[in-house]
């Protein structure tokens, strides 16, 4: 249902911002007086108002002539982007200016009310017709995209109370002729951010509605404030990204593939599946294999929707680029994002260039990520996607596993990684281990590849999966416990893997020991230490 924004009786204005506009009259019809040609400057200065669902405004009913109008084109202006050798910076001495797409507009009258409301085009393009001569209204434009089941998207000022931006022109009278009235969110006053954030979600949209038509997006709010200095830019998991805004640093407003790194994030959680467990990552960083995954996927959306590898960070003068396709990881493997980036950008790409030689595009992608993905019965990484493209896309198999092989990862023909193997402690064992209800076996993990601790532990070996099978339901007894000694805290948590869901977390002190009743399945288990010791190693048992 299109929600339509309460009349607006106190308007909040910041009047550091602006953008700029004019209105312009045309002739139409049979006028005695020819209408002035002459553009009127106006200033849209950018406001926040409420976002709260009201009654359906209404037209004013008297002297409607419907050939009186007020249509015009929305845009918003961009800083170009500098990439040197070292570093990647806006260039706020070169602005372009870009269409704002599907973007709400509101008619506003002299008392405030809302008289009418649209959504511009594509091309930026709006219109309110049928209109009463000689009546002062002025437009209001809402950082906000609407479409009744596709997409409720809007950007908010998480540090005003949740406010949503919006930049207004001046009142103007309709007069007797048509009207056109144009505006421009400024980049200088910083009109333009929220119209840029949303416009670069769009992209992402339209690269899913390009497989898929018939996608419902849920809603989203997208959190941008000068104010967000230390927050940086990030996902919460739910319904919202947060968007660094610090104007004497780090802010990604403009920075396209910042902002869909994260959206695709959203879409993995909401569309697809991501057990990515988050955490400081890096490209050359030995990763838990979910966090590669993930992390690799969203820097390779990114490029895939842009159509553009070089993926940058602005950041003052210190801001950083990387080319997803061409750069090749320090430490390529199934545990390295950055060799899932390539892995994924060059399955879809156009571009032949050594062991890439096809071209299957967004969609089998996609329809792995909200089909078999999804529906995994192991954790979510490299190996589950890539088993499941070949099996949807068998006579590209060859092509696949040609680039799947150049980041020195050998062809993957199952979900578990069946093969692969680490050592620790001496010992050469495969990412998963299976326990038999009634046995136990032994693991081990390991900071060999990180001793980061916070917010998690989240580097290759930090965490050990453990599958089991029950084959009748009842009561079950599942114990953890350290078996090289007592400076380890093992924590676990369970999983039905059909349909995959958290099941149980066990965080206690020590040893771990919980009873459970469980039903006829098959589950996961993933064993990490809170302690995070260069070695802990611990028995595990199912009864």
């Amino acid at each position: 249902m299109l929600h339509k924004l309460h009349i607006v009786t106190s308007i909040i204005i910041i009047t550091l911002f602006s953008a700029c506009g004019n209105v312009e009259t045309t002739k139409t019809g049979e006028e005695k007086t020819p209408p002035s040609t002459t553009p009127i400057p106006t200033k849209a200065p950018v406001i926040s108002v409420p976002d709260t669902p009201t009654p359906t405004p209404t037209k004013a009913p008297i002297n409607v002539d419907d050939n009186i109008s007020i249509s015009g084109t929305i845009k918003y202006e961009r800083a170009s982007v500098i990439h040197s050798s070292s570093a990647s910076r806006l260039d706020f001495s070169n602005l372009t200016t870009d269409t704002a797409k599907q973007i709400n507009v509101k008619l506003i009258d002299e008392k405030g009310g809302i008289v009418d409301s649209v959504f511009t085009n594509d091309q930026g393009q709006y219109k309110f017709a049928n209109l009463p001569k000689k009546t002062n209204y002025k437009i209001r434009v809402y950082a906000k995209m609407l479409k009744t089941s596709a997409w409720d998207v809007k950007v908010i000022d998480n540090t005003h109370g949740g406010s949503l931006y919006a930049i207004e022109g001046s009142m103007a009278s309709t007069g007797s002729s048509n009207t056109i009235r144009n505006l421009t969110a400024s980049a200088t006053n910083k009109g333009a951010p929220p119209f840029a954030i949303l416009n670069s979600v769009y992209e992402a949209i339209e690269k899913v509605r390009s497989a898929d038509a018939s996608v419902v997006f849920p809603p989203l709010r997208l959190n941008w404030s000068v104010n967000n200095i230390e927050t940086g830019t990030y996902y919460d998991g739910t319904d919202n990204i947060f968007i660094s805004g610090d104007q004497r640093g780090d802010s990604d407003e403009y920075d396209k593939h910042i902002i869909i790194h994260e959206w695709g994030h959203f879409f993995e959680n909401k569309l697809s599946r991501a057990d990515n467990i988050g955490g400081q990552h890096g490209s050359n960083e030995y990763l838990d294999i979910r966090v590669a995954f993930g992390e690799g996927f969203g820097n390779a959306f990114s490029a895939i929707v842009t159509d553009d590898p070089i993926y940058y960070d602005t950041m003052g003068n210190s801001g950083w680029h990387m080319d997803i396709e061409a750069e090749r990881p320090s430490h390529p493997g199934w545990f390295s994002e950055s060799s899932i980036q390539r892995i994924l950008y060059d399955l879809y790409d156009g571009d032949i260039d050594g062991s890439d030689t096809l071209a299957l595009g967004f969609k089998p992608m996609y329809d792995v990520l909200v089909g078999q993905q999804k529906k995994t019965q192991a954790f979510t990484s490299i190996f589950s996607f890539i088993h499941a493209l070949k099996n949807e896309n068998s006579v590209s198999s060859t092509e696949i596993d040609a680039i799947v092989s150049s980041e020195s990862i050998a062809p993957i023909n199952d979900i578990y990684g069946e093969n692969r193997t680490l050592t620790v402690s001496g010992q050469t064992l495969p990412l998963y281990r299976t326990v038999d209800i009634g046995g136990s076996i032994n693991i081990c993990t390991s900071n060999t590849y990180g001793t980061q601790r916070f917010p998690r532990n989240n580097k290759l070996n930090h965490h050990k999966y453990v599958r089991f099978s029950i084959t009748s339901e009842n009561e079950y007894h599942i114990l953890v416990k350290q078996s090289n000694g007592r400076s380890a805290d093992p924590d676990f948590i369970l999983f039905k893997t059909l349909p995959f869901e958290n099941i149980l977390s066990s965080e206690d002190e020590g040893t771990e020991r919980q009873t459970v009743r469980l039903k006829k399945g098959d589950y996961l288990l993933d064993i990490s230490d809170a302690s995070n010791v260069s070695l802990g190693c611990f028995d595990v048992s199912v009864n």
